[in-house]
């Protein structure tokens, strides 16, 4: 189907008895039509006033510009300083606790990926399944540490302080403290982590193997000294 106003690229494509009915029109070519009023004119007024539209409207911002400036120079002259200042005032706050929000959800998903994801993944190497059990622990030795412009994982040391340990050296310390070695994986397997220790138990700390969490958990309260 012929249209009625075209580009050259279409039009180059046309046979010759279809370029006869065109003419070109501006940066195309126009299907000519008899009895079809000439529409170039009121193009061109069409983008005349369109131009005269955008215009206007910038005049219109410059002059509301204009006009609150006036407004507090007026204010402020006027003794009205107090009213204008708080404006103002409010108007920085609203936008510093706006984006103090933004900062607080982006540090919320930086400690999410860089210290829970972190501290659940060592967990599940360290304990399988009695992961939970090692969770906290793991958690309050890690934190999120700006360096060279990027944010890291820190381990911290055992008063809670930026040490130099990398995590793989901060699951080898957990795994070699006594007070785990019911649910650490290893310690289970061989059947070592204290057994024969006068504060345990009878059958030792290679029992739990077959007990539950909060058995685990017990134990392990009670060889931290915790009461």
């Amino acid at each position: 189907m012929l249209k009625f106003k075209i580009d050259k690229a279409t039009y180059d494509a046309l046979s010759d008895e279809q370029k006869a009915m065109y003419a070109e029109a501006g940066d195309g070519y126009q299907m000519q039509i008899e009895g079809l009023p000439d529409v170039t004119g009121l193009e061109a007024k069409v983008n005349e006033l369109l131009g005269e539209k955008k215009s206007e409207a910038e005049k219109r911002r410059a002059a509301e510009l204009a006009a609150q400036q006036a407004a507090d120079e007026k204010a402020r002259a006027a003794g009205d300083v107090t009213a204008l200042e708080n404006s103002w005032r409010q108007k920085l706050t609203d936008t510093e606790q706006r984006y103090q929000s933004q900062i607080e959800g982006l540090n919320g998903s930086l400690h999410t990926l860089l210290v829970d994801n972190v501290a659940n993944s060592l967990a599940a190497k360290l304990a399988g399944e009695s992961a939970p059990v090692m969770l906290p622990h793991l958690k309050s030795r890690l934190t999120v540490e700006m360096q060279d412009g990027k944010p890291v994982t820190r381990v911290l040391d055992a008063s809670g302080k930026p040490s130099a340990l990398t995590v793989d050296e901060l699951g080898a310390e957990f795994s070699s403290n006594k007070a785990f070695a019911g649910v650490i994986i290893g310690s289970k397997a061989s059947g070592t982590g204290g057994a024969g220790d006068a504060d345990k138990p009878a059958g030792g700390a290679s029992g739990l193997g077959g007990n539950d969490l909060v058995s685990e958990a017990a134990n392990i309260i009670k060889n931290m000294g915790i009461e």
